[in-house]
């Protein structure tokens, strides 16, 4: 069951043959922003770690993905440079 502040509340949800749920959120906008800030990757840097660090919340990692087109979360390499949105851009306009 999805739950009403999940950010698959308003996804279009389809069942497959086996009944299993299938679907996709809604994309969100990812322009560039004069807030953005950004973030190098270090050895053992993950996602959950830098949502936290950033955004305050382990559980916001998909944003950063969002934000970089990531699509293998757990494949950071060393030197990539990640645009990382602000809390208050993220609280007032995505997590609405």
């Amino acid at each position: 069951m999805i739950g009403k502040d999940s950010r698959y509340a308003k996804c279009l949800r389809y069942r497959d043959s086996d009944g299993d749920s299938l679907g996709m959120r809604f994309p969100i906008d990812t322009s560039p922003r004069f807030d953005d800030r950004f973030h190098s990757v270090t050895d053992g840097d993950r996602l959950d770690l830098l949502a936290h660090r950033y955004l305050g919340e382990a559980k916001l990692w998909w944003l950063i993905c969002d934000y970089n087109d990531i699509f293998f979360p757990l494949e950071l390499t060393p030197g990539m440079l990640l645009r990382i949105p602000s809390m208050d851009h993220v609280s007032m306009h995505i997590l609405d």
